[in-house]
C-alpha cells in the first residue's frame, strides 16, 4: 500500500480534502499514491505539514520501503545461486533453493519468485530423471556405442546453468519476469 495513501486514510482524508488542504493538485496526490515514490522539496514540506509529521520521518518510511525491496531483491539472487549446488549435490538444486525459500518468505512478492525458481527446478529434475531413465534404451537403438547417458546428463546441466545466468542477468536489470510456469507444483 501507498505510503501517502495510508497516512491520508489514517488521518480521514480523502484524495481531494488533501489536494485543499496542501494545495497540490489532486493529479500530484494521485501520482504520489500509485507510484509510492518519496516527495521532495515542496511537496515533502507541504505534505509533512499537513500530515503533522517531521519531512525526516516521512522520507525515513520512505528509505525503509526501499530498504525493504533491496533485501527482497537479494534474497532473490541468493536463492537462484544456490541452484548451482547441484553441480556437487544431487538435487542440491532443489533442496538449497528450498531452504532459503522457506526462510525468507517475508513478503508476498519474494514468496512468488522463490516458488517459481523451486517449482522449475522440481520440474527440471522430474524430466531429467525420466531423460536419464530412458536414455539407455534409446542409446542401444539408435547409437551403439555412443554414451548417450553422459550426453544426455551434461546437456541438462549445461540447460540449467543458462537458465540460472539468464535469471540472474534479468534479476541485474530488476526485471522479476521468469519462469512463470502455469504448471505450479508448489
Amino acid at each position: 500500500m501507498s505510503i501517502i495513501k495510508n497516512i491520508r486514510e489514517k488521518l480521514g482524508f480523502t484524495q481531494l480534502k488533501l489536494a485543499k488542504k496542501s494545495g497540490l493538485s489532486l493529479r500530484t496526490i494521485q501520482r504520489l499514491e500509485s507510484t509510492n515514490k518519496e516527495p521532495k522539496g515542496y511537496t515533502l514540506a507541504v505534505l509533512s505539514n499537513v500530515f503533522n509529521i517531521e519531512p525526516l520521518e516521512l522520507q525515513g518510511k520512505f528509505k525503509s520501503i526501499e530498504q525493504t525491496k533491496e533485501d527482497e531483491a537479494t534474497s532473490i539472487r541468493l536463492i537462484n545461486l544456490s541452484v548451482l549446488s547441484f553441480l556437487g549435490i544431487p538435487f542440491g538444486n532443489i533442496i538449497f533453493p528450498f531452504i532459503l525459500w522457506r526462510r525468507n518468505r517475508k513478503s508476498k512478492f519474494l514468496d512468488e519468485m522463490g516458488r517459481r525458481i523451486v517449482n522449475f527446478q522440481i520440474m527440471f529434475s522430474i524430466v531429467l530423471s525420466a531423460l536419464l531413465c530412458i536414455s539407455p534404451f534409446i542409446g542401444r537403438t539408435f547409437f551403439s556405442n555412443a554414451p548417450i547417458i553422459l550426453i544426455v546428463l551434461f546437456m541438462a546441466y549445461a540447460f540449467n546453468i543458462l537458465i540460472v545466468f539468464r535469471i540472474a542477468m534479468k534479476l541485474q536489470h530488476n526485471n522479476f519476469d521468469f519462469l512463470n510456469s502455469p504448471l505450479r507444483l508448489i
